[in-house]
């Protein structure tokens, strides 16, 4: 076995995958060791318990799965309507979107019944959710019906990555593009503040 000391990151993405697979039980010092083909001593190196490793689990999950896709939006030209179809097909953009989300079904099972994963949840959910209410907020919806299509749009993301689906993703895909357009462009006549853009629109 070697003895040649391993990154850290390489030890959060070998109990990343394990975590995915396995689930959190299964994210043990020695069994990643075993995967990884070197001494624990490398694990130590870098890691002040398991504990310190599972915080850096959910630290890499927070920053590739909620902030630098929000951050990317938010760099780029992309218009709300365009923003908003981009979030509700992650859960079917291919193989990396099935990984993404096994782990994010992991997490959020460890979260049921840990508070150093459930807080990590919860704060992953509500900066979501934030970031989707300022797209309806920037369409001109009220900052209630703003809040209320964020957590529809949410449920929708969240419930998507539940559900598995064959290889073609082109007519979910179609679906989230439909769904997206109803949601931006539709709210209580008497109430909407786009009630005469919408009333004049061919």
């Amino acid at each position: 076995m070697t003895t040649n000391k391993l990154s850290r990151d390489t030890w959060i993405n070998a109990a990343i995958k394990v975590l995915a697979t396995g689930g959190i039980d299964q994210v043990r010092v020695d069994q990643l060791a075993k995967k990884l083909k070197i001494t624990r001593g490398s694990f130590y190196h870098h890691f002040d318990s398991r504990k310190d490793l599972l915080e850096g689990i959910l630290k890499k999950w927070r920053l590739r799965a909620t902030e630098e896709i929000i951050d990317r939006l938010q760099r780029g030209a992309a218009s709300p309507l365009e923003q908003i179809i981009y979030l509700m097909n992650l859960p079917v953009k291919g193989s990396s979107a099935v990984e993404a989300a096994s782990i994010e079904i992991s997490i959020r099972a460890w979260a049921r019944r840990d508070s150093l994963a459930r807080e990590c949840v919860e704060e992953v959910d509500n900066y979501r959710l934030s970031f989707i209410k300022t797209i309806f907020k920037e369409l001109g919806h009220t900052d209630v019906r703003a809040d209320d299509l964020a957590n529809l749009v949410y449920a929708y993301i969240v419930s998507t990555s539940l559900i598995h689906f064959d290889k073609d993703y082109k007519h979910r895909q179609e679906m989230a593009e439909r769904i997206a357009e109803f949601l931006v462009s539709n709210c209580p006549l008497m109430k909407c503040p786009k009630r005469d853009e919408l009333a004049n629109k061919p």
